[in-house]
């Protein structure tokens, strides 16, 4: 164990995720996005016939058997842009949905009947508006009290100001200052805690008044930006696999945690960086309609390649030895996809227990995109089987890895 001092350090703490749609059992996505994606080749290809339909359906269905994410590796989703679940039956031949829609209209983003495109960008972006306003909202009660700077993470909607902006100006927030953590993927969190952390430091440094803490907000609506038009494999890997999740959590100063009594996570060490000869295997980029987004399959395979040296290295900031300690440590990993965590798992050495958290909440909610690693580490505070050390690690575009060590108080 090391004996290095940590003054008045940076905590995550108050974690708090905010429903924004009824999470629908992976079976039922299932179902209706093959069914999507057959009525979509279907308009795309003439095809205006029930038999017809049937035959491209059942093409559709041996294809999500083959890439789709099936129910034995996710449990649910929440879905903010999906079809109403009332009065749907399954059934060859027996497709009784009759084009179902989301009850409110700017959730209708998808038009299967005329246009499998669905609605352009900027429609979804004011869509995205709307729904991240109030999930923002519904993160903070009436009478609460401002933070002196708030991070806004995501990588599914782009607008200026930001809905959390126009948040903060309708609560009339004038001294909370705003910044915006954009385009990073899976891997968002880092960067936004690596930025509270210096905010921190700033203010204790003088740079700039005093600062209690620094609130970071996810809100992802990665199903704003699915793309049925297209048969592809990573279409199909791509909508069965990502969920929508919002969630906040603070970041204080120390004794400022231990004021208010609360518990958290202390920042140990940090550390991020590129992998060589990966730019292209995750990629996400604006489309007329959609963000497109891209994920080879030598993603886990890289990750494996690098993983191990990088968790040495970054214990070490911390003045660890990971051949002598990781048997005490728990492991917040992101679950890009079904194989990610279990890669990692082998090349670490880490035994079932000490990932079990990262795989139950991928199953429980899917891959939720940069609030997914929020959602985990809420999940490490709040069990007290968890051991005090915790390593986080988290991918994303570039390719690019990234890790925290924590310490819970």
């Amino acid at each position: 164990m090391n004996d290095m001092v940590y003054p008045n350090s940076a905590v995550l703490s108050s974690f708090m995720p905010v429903q924004m749609a009824k999470p629908v059992p992976q079976r039922i996505t299932l179902e209706l996005t093959a069914y999507a994606f057959a009525k979509a080749h279907c308009l795309n290809n003439d095809i205006s016939d029930e038999e017809g339909f049937l035959e491209v359906y059942k093409t559709v269905k041996e294809k999500f058997d083959k890439y789709a994410v099936s129910p034995a590796q996710i449990k649910q989703r929440q879905l903010v842009y999906f079809p109403k679940l009332t009065d749907i039956r399954f059934g060859e031949g027996n497709f009784d949905v009759a084009d179902p829609e989301p009850g409110e209209e700017h959730l209708r983003l998808f038009d299967i009947k005329n246009d499998p495109r669905g609605a352009g960008l900027k429609t979804r972006h004011e869509s995205f508006a709307k729904v991240v306003e109030e999930g923002v909202e519904r993160m903070y009660a009436a009478d609460a009290t401002p933070p002196d700077d708030l991070i806004h993470v995501t990588c599914t909607g782009y607008l200026s100001p930001s809905p959390v902006e126009h948040v903060v100006s309708r609560r009339k927030w004038f001294e909370t200052t705003v910044t915006h953590c954009y385009t990073m993927g899976c891997y968002g969190a880092f960067p936004a805690i690596k930025m509270a952390h210096g905010m921190l430091a700033s203010a204790q440094w003088g740079a700039t008044p005093p600062k209690i803490r620094v609130d970071i907000v996810h809100t992802e609506l990665m199903s704003a930006h699915h793309n049925i038009a297209e048969l592809r494999a990573d279409n199909i890997i791509s909508a069965t696999l990502f969920s929508d999740g919002l969630i906040k959590y603070s970041v204080y100063p120390e004794d400022e945690l231990r004021r208010q009594g609360l518990r958290g996570l202390r920042i140990l060490a940090m550390s991020e960086h590129l992998l060589p000869d990966s730019t292209d295997t995750m990629t996400g980029v604006p489309g007329s309609h959609q963000y497109v987004m891209t994920l080879s399959p030598l993603v886990p395979v890289i990750i494996k390649r690098h993983v191990r040296a990088f968790v040495v290295d970054l214990l070490r900031r911390a003045g660890m030895d990971f051949e002598r300690e990781k048997d005490a440590m728990s492991f917040a990993i992101h679950p890009g996809g079904p194989k990610i965590v279990e890669h990692v798992q082998e090349e670490l050495g880490l035994s079932d227990d000490q990932v079990a958290i990262s795989k139950s909440v991928f199953f429980e909610h899917g891959n939720m995109s940069s609030s997914t690693i929020p959602h985990i580490l809420m999940r490490h505070l709040e069990e007290a089987t968890v051991g005090t050390r915790i390593v986080c690690l988290g991918f994303g575009p570039g390719l690019t890895i990234t890790g925290l060590v924590l310490e819970k108080i």
